[in-house]
């Protein structure tokens, strides 16, 4: 399958067959691994043969950074460290058998165009469904929503008058059934129950003044 990939864009877990694939996986290799000074020929010739035994570019990371039991490789490659020196002396711990072949890759990989025929499968099933038509009920239901909008969109007085009149029906919701809203004229009559003192009251002690006087 004849493809070009940006290697950017390059698959990780997809086996390199072709030449052209393989150059595109070397490059998005050094990519990701962040090695800008690595010499792509000398690269290729030690991540070939890997690629020919069933291995990804998303394998080889993860076998520089993890060895076959799970245990971490050592620390990063340095500026000393010819990149691939530093590949071959990190896949060394993969070969089994005393190095006669190579162990299973960590991360399973998949040709190109087998992964070609998923990504379009699931472009297929997130692509969005053509629209449909409304029913009777979705036309209404629309209408009423864009309604709601429209009555958001009033002049500041009306959305005053309207908040006046949300919380005054909240308050009415508030009185006993059968009881009507108080007004100031019976709170008027309230007061005229009160009776107040015959005789002043002292502002200091709070007596009522004259009281003594004429109790003696």
């Amino acid at each position: 399958m004849r493809v070009r990939l940006d290697p950017r864009q390059w698959p990780g877990r997809v086996i390199p067959e072709t030449d052209a694939e393989i150059d595109t996986a070397v490059e998005a290799l050094c990519l990701r691994a962040t090695w800008p000074d690595a010499h792509r020929a000398a690269v290729r010739r030690v991540v070939e043969p890997w690629f020919g035994e069933g291995w990804s570019v998303d394998a080889l990371l993860a076998a520089v950074d993890r060895k076959p039991d799970g245990t971490r490789q050592g620390n990063p490659r340095s500026r000393d460290q010819v990149a691939h020196d530093f590949l071959r002396a990190r896949l060394r711990s993969w070969w089994q058998q005393g190095g006669a072949c190579r162990a299973r890759p960590p991360v399973a990989g998949m040709t190109l165009g087998a992964w070609w025929r998923v990504n379009r499968r699931n472009a297929r099933l997130t692509q969005p469904r053509p629209a449909r038509p409304l029913s009777a009920a979705g036309t209404l239901a629309r209408e009423q929503s864009r309604e709601r909008v429209r009555a958001r969109l009033k002049d500041p007085v009306q959305r005053s008058r309207e908040l006046a009149r949300r919380r005054q029906a909240v308050l009415d919701g508030l009185l006993v059934p059968g009881q009507r809203v108080p007004t100031f004229d019976d709170a008027r009559k309230l007061l005229v129950d009160v009776r107040l003192p015959a005789h002043p009251v002292c502002s200091r002690c709070g007596c009522r003044q004259g009281v003594l006087p004429h109790a003696a």
